[in-house]
């Protein structure tokens, strides 16, 4: 008995830590996830590689009860400008109104696509926020100071 519901509460688990994500249900662990990859200071690091490891190890430590909750957070060390000087994230619409992120070498190559526009969302290292509401898209000259992913 003891060791059916021991198996039963390993499948449990298991099952808990392979599940999708949800951000209600989950919120907990999402917050977590974000705690501890803001303890890998971007602007410290000058190689992205060490910045994501820093990132990737951090979630992995954080004790998330869902573990599929920390992918996001990984996701978005990685499309970030952190341990890239000089870079900065671009985000072009295009005729249709469809916005897209990328990480460009410079201000200079944030183009805007034929008949759509572009803006350099300043200060905002993660192309997961950089077009939102709180990106370039928010403000008309693009002058944030502050972003988080």
């Amino acid at each position: 008995m003891v060791t059916a519901m021991a198996l039963s509460l390993l499948a449990l688990t298991a099952h808990r830590s392979a599940a999708k994500c949800d951000p209600v249900a989950d919120a907990a662990d999402i917050a977590a996830a974000k705690a501890a990859a803001a303890t890998c200071d971007c602007a410290a690091f000058d190689n992205h590689g060490k910045y994501v490891s820093c990132v990737a190890d951090a979630v992995n430590h954080a004790g998330l009860e869902n573990r599929s909750c920390g992918g996001a957070v990984k996701s978005c060390a990685a499309r970030s400008t952190c341990g890239k000087p000089d870079f900065v994230t671009c985000c072009r619409t295009s005729a249709k109104g469809v916005t897209k992120c990328s990480i460009k070498s410079g201000e200079d190559k944030c183009k805007a696509p034929r008949n759509g526009s572009a803006c350099v969302a300043r200060g905002i290292p993660s192309c997961c926020d950089a077009c939102s509401a709180t990106g370039c898209n928010a403000s008309p000259s693009g002058a944030f100071v502050d972003g988080t992913f």
